[in-house]
């Protein structure tokens, strides 16, 4: 038997690749079909996880024989269909139509659904990907902001939800930055650039002055918005998924020194879900940027080196 630890992370893995499957299956029908690749794939993988936890050795296992090695496994028609699916389009090129993939998404929902409890004695909803974020602060920042929501509180979960966004946005940043200049950066930065930064009073009796300074902090508030959204979509972050996120979240002020605040203004009550929504946007945010990484510092080595030849 397994330690829980390990089996919950193995479950996290395992959910990754699940979601990776309902996302592709509501994309474009060229696309939708690996959706089901990824659905027969999580649950291999589930399958040989649990002969693993039970101490039955299934290294010569076809797909199906767990079924008669593990009789409470439910579903195994429907996986026999799945398995189907699979091999027509992995091994003779047969793509599936629309309503079998959605078929098999609703299957794998159901299997995990029944088989995560039965055998595991988890919900497979309290599954939770956190465990596979390997951003230290963000991590624990959503560790926080679950635990707040479990117990109801969720002024504390959608708090702790937008640092560990604006920490996941700043980490990944400065570690692509060299000598403190960012590749995602557009156009000047605008810190200092407010009506009183630059000494023009909005309260100054000259009314020209007043409305300039208007002037001054709008065209900088506009640019900044503009920069924010173009460095979001530049992240690979879907802007309609932030869009929500942004609403339902307080705004995070980095300061200089680099800590953080937010102040969450008036009296606001969240509903778990849309808690949920938020914890779960970061996840997937975190493990987007996570797919795809790369060390810029070792790509300024090999510029500079074709440079010199």
């Amino acid at each position: 038997m397994l330690n829980k630890d390990i089996l919950y992370k193995r479950l996290s893995h395992i959910k990754q690749l699940f979601n990776i499957g309902i996302g592709q299956s509501s994309q474009h029908e060229n696309i939708a079909v690996f959706s089901i690749l990824a659905f027969h794939d999580s649950i291999e993988m589930f399958l040989k996880l649990l002969a693993e936890h039970k101490g039955i050795n299934a290294s010569k296992f076809s797909f199906l024989d767990y079924w008669g090695k593990i009789p409470d496994l439910t579903l195994k028609e429907s996986m026999r269909n799945l398995n189907a699916r699979r091999v027509n389009i992995k091994h003779k090129g047969l793509l599936p139509a629309k309503s079998e993939i959605e078929i098999s998404k609703v299957n794998a929902i159901d299997f995990f659904n029944q088989n995560t409890i039965k055998q595991f004695d988890i919900e497979f909803t309290d599954v939770s990907l956190i465990e596979l974020i390997g951003y230290k602060k963000v991590k624990e920042y959503l560790d926080k902001s679950q635990t707040a929501l479990n117990i109801g509180n969720t002024a504390d979960s959608i708090e702790n939800c937008a640092y560990a966004f604006e920490e996941l946005l700043h980490t990944y940043e400065k570690n692509k930055s060299v000598w403190g200049d960012s590749p995602f950066s557009v156009g000047a930065d605008m810190t200092f650039m407010s009506s009183f930064s630059m000494g023009v009073s909005r309260d100054g009796n000259d009314n020209g002055i007043g409305k300039l300074a208007e002037f001054i902090d709008k065209v900088k508030d506009s640019i900044e918005g503009l920069q924010r959204a173009v460095k979001i979509t530049s992240f690979g972050i879907d802007y309609k998924e932030y869009v929500k996120f942004n609403i339902l979240t307080p705004t995070v002020t980095r300061f200089i020194g680099g800590n953080v605040d937010c102040q969450i203004r008036g009296e606001r009550k969240w509903t778990n879900e849309n808690c949920q929504y938020c914890i779960d946007f970061v996840v997937k945010s975190a493990l987007n940027l996570q797919e795809f990484d790369f060390d810029i510092e070792t790509l300024e080595v090999d510029r500079f080196k074709q440079i010199e030849l």
